[in-house]
């Protein structure tokens, strides 16, 4: 009975103060400064007398590419790729030549018995090679790169 009577108790306090609560916030909305601004209405817009601006796209300043179809693309790859090989391979070739003429041409200086040649003409003749040869080196170490990123490139990624 004490519970019952506690909870009735409760309920007409909480109700009281939460009368007093209501009415603050009413009269809090009602202090609230009101909008001046007239709300646009479609309506509105249909009677408006003024031209409407419209924003156009400038137009491109750099034409468009044409897209390029898929076996265009493989045609091209395929050229630049066959062409990249016989780079790399006219390369090689050459490299191997200079090597071999090097291998030939320190022979020759350990066979020569005039030592006036050999100081003179085949060790000018074999730093002469030697030269073109690391020439050469570097430019298959420039070509080298540029085939091993189109194979990555040509082929499928995992």
């Amino acid at each position: 009975m004490k519970r019952l009577l506690l909870a009735v108790l409760l309920i007409a306090v909480t109700s009281a103060f939460g009368d007093d609560l209501v009415d603050a916030a009413k009269v809090a909305k009602a202090k609230r400064k009101k909008s001046t601004t007239k709300v646009i209405t479609n309506a509105d817009v249909k009677k408006a007398k003024a031209a409407l601006a419209e924003n156009k796209p400038r137009e491109m300043l750099v034409e468009p590419v044409p897209a390029e179809s898929s076996l265009e693309k493989q045609a091209r790859e395929r050229k630049a790729t066959t062409a990249a090989d016989a780079k790399l391979a006219a390369a090689e070739k050459t490299l191997a030549d200079f090597e071999k003429e090097l291998a030939t041409l320190e022979q020759k200086y350990y066979e020569e018995n005039d030592l006036d040649r050999r100081d003179t003409d085949l060790v000018r003749r074999f730093n002469d090679v030697k030269a073109r040869r690391d020439a050469a080196k570097k430019e298959l170490e420039a070509l080298k790169p540029v085939a091993k990123d189109q194979d990555r490139e040509s082929r499928p990624s995992p």
